[in-house]
């Protein structure tokens, strides 16, 4: 896939940019079926929605509703089905033409993984950069989100705030877990350009890692599937001695 100058340009303006129809529905099938069993097995490593503390998560795993899984981790190593989605030739040629690479990388330690939000006992996720965690040399990680399911306002799809990869963020303006405060004078002029980002099964979604975004419930009685992996390029390193760096990058055969 070639994007067009409009689509890198769209990129660098909002800090996103949706592809539609990647997977087909047959494999959007056998992906699901894969999160299926694994979850229903719960094959290590995961993480539980009481891990995270978000609004809605039960309080602790012994709670109701504390064994819930909301990521199945290290999704690259898990399955080959998940590594190859992980180097899709359509999504890594998109990066690699964003960023003007040749190289392109895995960071295997974070996302890498299936987000899952299940009808009952999902949380939301606040508005947040996930580089606010995230120990890089710069700025210039890109996320491909791929959807295994239908995503929408009902079962939690993603929010973002366009052109917030660009954002200067006074300090003040976020809470001690670097959540936007919704209150606060710069970010409730801000949230009102927030857009709702509607997913197909077998649509992929890449955004910057510095783009504000967001989540809400799932309030549906089917569960949602998405894998999430984050890439950058050889102008881009991890610091050493940090979570970041903490698996070697893995780097891609993307046929270029």
């Amino acid at each position: 896939m070639t994007l067009t100058n409009a689509q890198i340009q769209q990129f660098k303006i909002d800090g996103y940019l949706k592809l539609p129809h990647v997977l087909s529905a047959d494999k959007c099938t056998q992906l699901r079926e894969l999160v299926d069993h694994h979850l229903a097995q719960r094959i290590k490593p995961f993480e539980l929605e009481a891990n995270v503390h978000y609004p809605g998560a039960p309080e602790s795993e012994s709670a109701i509703g504390g064994s819930t899984i909301r990521r199945l981790l290290m999704a690259f190593q898990r399955d080959p089905l998940l590594a190859n989605l992980a180097s899709h030739r359509t999504t890594t040629n998109a990066i690699q033409q964003i960023l003007k690479c040749q190289t392109l990388y895995l960071n295997p330690n974070h996302h890498n993984c299936v987000m899952t939000k299940q009808p009952a006992y999902s949380s939301k996720t606040l508005w947040h950069r996930d580089t606010r965690y995230w120990n890089f040399d710069n700025k210039y990680l890109i996320n491909a989100w791929f959807a295994l399911s239908n995503e929408y306002q009902e079962n939690g799809s993603l929010k973002i705030l366009p052109g917030s990869h660009r954002w200067e963020v006074a300090d003040n303006a976020l809470d001690d877990a670097q959540f936007l405060k919704l209150d606060h004078a710069d970010n409730v002029e801000r949230l009102v350009t927030q857009r709702m980002v509607n997913l197909n099964a077998g649509d992929a979604l890449l955004f910057s890692a510095h783009c504000f975004h967001a989540a809400g419930k799932n309030t549906t009685e089917k569960p949602k599937f998405s894998a999430v992996f984050t890439y950058h390029d050889e102008n881009t390193s991890s610091i050493k001695g940090t979570h970041s760096a903490k698996m070697e990058e893995i780097e891609l055969d993307t046929g270029s």
